[in-house]
């Protein structure tokens, strides 16, 4: 050998779960023996007997099956040169084109004491034998020798002697080891490319693990045809019992498979495992074979030629791996209504609940998105993870409404009135139903930054101070920009008045001389500073105050209570500066101060020395929770805003759409 066996056998790392392997190692030899004979695998036949290990419980008259080896008895080609050659290799390429590794049967040496091999095989026209020993003292001692023999090619490789420490992960029953057996080489069984294979042990009848497979696993398959660039395509679902295996996808060829591949890539609606009606656990296990996949692998059967995405025009002949995908996709999906109802019923009952939270999504509930949903949402998500993916589906909807949208406004020219208005109707049907979601989903923020408003209001710092007022200036309208610098959602004006979302320039702690227009002004920063060219805001006509109007908001340290003067002075000076300032409008045009509105908000908490402050020069507010003025120039007013009273008012006026999204706290 090319390499160390002691050392190769060390380095391999194999479980007692797959103590199983070597049998199955040395069932693949010889189908790849048979296969080399090339005329077809029913013409030949695999034998394979367990030996009993010859214990005191089995001298006592133990009837328990305790295997101690086995052999693999084939009508192959043999040990001919060629593949001692390749045996002699210690990682031999021979096995790559049918996606071996060159390396399994060292896992006899690991597993068991003793490896015995006796081959027939032909050459020039003679019969030789071949035996020898393989182990990892003496590696193939005598495997070059060979003598003249009148029987048929074969090969019997026999093991003996396992390992204590791999008992446990051989079972006791002949008839699960033959359907272990039959799981490993599922694909083969299912392809018609194994030959007839039967099972004996000591005490026990032959099974014909041909008949076990059609009597305990092809009573789980489905097959479906279906076409792709006119080529067809057969499809065979299994239902894999043994719970240890994966969802798998294989495309075959010449009755092998040539890739295998994640079916839940495919089909992301799977769940993990599937359970039966008696909880036990399956997976699928999906074939796809036809004439284009025969025609078209390679010969080491490790590829099959699809058009590329890239340059699709040159390759025009071949299929498109997509195209392929897309028809598996939809041949599948029919067969696994019964496999997916109880999954689909826990992912739309878990999305029904998620939709309470996160009411943007509600419209996806509708029957007519079922089909989508179960399809692109994987079972069992987290709620971010449900998040991310609603997500998705929402805007994979919004791109086929409008796609829909425009191809309806294209039909107008070619159609009926009548024909164009009832495709209109279910266009304008599903393009409201996307504008509630998005309705709903901002509904869904203003709730949100009421509670956040009124939590930090609520909770004071280690120090026993409320938090600075600069902490609730951020959550209404972002600190050091302008309205230019950010999106309408990012800005919470509505907590105020609902009317200060419509204005023309907004800056947020920005000096007042930086304001367009306002350049002959002070270099004072108010927290918020609102210009409505042209649009007054207030209790007045817009034809008598043609000049527009001003807000300036101000905002106080809640739990503040060391005031020695009019907070709302710095307001009122703001609005004088202003006045004084040469105030122009977009134009450049001069606007006469005078005909400004003037609005002032100061947002505080109604502590003692506030009201002494304003004491006989305010009135209260109805509620009792604030203080309003008009301006002595008759052009404007400043109102006082208790925190409270905010967070209430903005409540009271939202409180119908919060009622019909379910949001409402009382």
């Amino acid at each position: 050998m090319l390499a160390n066996i002691k050392g190769l056998v060390d380095r391999l790392e194999l479980s007692q779960a797959k103590a199983m392997m070597p049998l199955y190692e040395a069932i693949s030899n010889s189908l790849d023996a048979i296969e080399e004979h090339q005329d077809g695998f029913i013409n030949h036949s695999i034998s394979i007997r367990l030996v009993a290990a010859n214990d005191l419980a089995h001298q006592a008259g133990d009837g328990t099956l305790v295997v101690d080896g086995f052999d693999v008895i084939d009508d192959g080609v043999g040990f001919n040169h060629k593949n001692l050659a390749s045996f002699k290799e210690a990682h031999t390429l021979s096995k790559v084109k049918v996606g071996g590794r060159g390396v399994g049967r060292f896992t006899f040496l690991k597993v068991f004491s003793s490896v015995r091999i006796r081959s027939v095989f032909k050459s020039d026209g003679k019969n030789l034998l071949r035996e020898f020993d393989f182990s990892i003292e003496d590696e193939l001692k005598g495997a070059d020798v060979t003598s003249e023999v009148h029987e048929a090619c074969g090969t019997q490789t026999s093991l003996r002697g396992m390992d204590d420490k791999y008992r446990a992960g051989w079972p006791t029953h002949p008839e699960t080891i033959a359907e272990r057996i039959i799981a490993h080489f599922l694909i083969r069984f299912a392809a018609r490319s194994c030959p007839p294979m039967t099972l004996e042990s000591p005490g026990h009848a032959p099974i014909d693990l041909h008949a076990l497979f059609q009597s305990t696993v092809l009573a789980h398959i489905e097959e479906q045809f279906f076409e792709v660039s006119g080529h067809t395509f057969a499809l065979q679902a299994y239902r894999h019992r043994d719970g240890r295996s994966r969802h798998e996808l294989n495309l075959c060829a010449n009755g092998r498979e040539v890739t295998t591949t994640k079916l839940r890539d495919l089909l992301p609606e799977l769940p993990e495992k599937f359970l039966d009606e008696e909880q036990a656990p399956y997976t699928l296990i999906v074939l796809v074979t036809g004439e284009y996949l025969d025609d078209h692998a390679n010969q080491e059967r490790t590829r099959i030629a699809f058009q590329s995405d890239e340059e699709p025009e040159l390759e025009q002949t071949l299929v498109s791996r997509r195209a392929l995908n897309q028809g598996i996709a939809g041949a599948l999906r029919p067969l696994l209504t019964g496999d997916l109802q109880s999954t689909n019923d826990e992912k739309r009952a878990q999305i029904e609940k998620f939709v309470e939270q996160a009411p943007e999504y509600r419209a996806l509930t509708h029957p007519r998105y079922k089909e989508v949903i179960e399809q692109m949402i994987q079972p069992g998500l987290s709620q971010d993870k449900l998040d991310e993916a609603l997500l998705r589906v929402k805007r994979t909807v919004e791109d086929e409404v409008r796609k829909e949208a425009r191809h309806v406004a294209a039909l107008f020219e070619t159609e009926t009135f009548e024909q164009y208005q009832e495709k209109f109707k279910d266009i304008a049907e599903k393009a409201n139903e996307i504008g509630k979601a998005q309705l709903a989903a901002y509904i869904a923020h203003r709730r949100t930054i009421l509670d956040l408003v009124n939590n930090s209001l609520r909770k004071k710092r280690t120090d026993d101070k409320y938090p600075l007022e600069r902490v609730l200036h951020k959550m209404i309208f972002p600190m050091g920009v302008t309205s230019k610098d950010i999106f309408f959602e990012q800005q919470n004006l509505w907590v105020i008045d609902e009317r200060l979302c419509y204005h023309t320039l907004l800056t947020s702690d920005k000096k007042l001389k930086s304001v367009a227009g306002l350049d002959e002004t002070s270099g004072r920063e108010p927290d918020i500073f609102a210009f409505f060219y042209d649009t007054p805001i207030g209790v007045a006509e817009a034809d008598n105050l043609p000049g527009g109007g001003v807000v300036i908001i101000e905002f106080k340290r809640p739990g503040r209570d060391n005031y020695d003067k009019d907070p709302a002075d710095q307001v009122i000076q703001r609005f004088r500066e202003i006045a004084e300032g040469g105030v122009t409008d977009v134009d450049g045009r001069q606007i006469n101060p005078a005909n400004l509105r003037y609005t002032g908000y100061l947002i505080a908490d109604l502590t003692p020395s506030l009201h002494r402050q304003v004491f006989g020069r305010y009135h209260r507010t109805a509620d009792n929770e604030g203080y309003f003025s008009p301006l002595a120039t008759g052009n404007g007013y400043i109102e006082i805003l208790s925190y409270d009273k905010l967070i209430k008012d903005a409540e009271r006026r939202n409180r119908i759409l919060f009622d019909k999204l379910g949001l409402h706290k009382n």
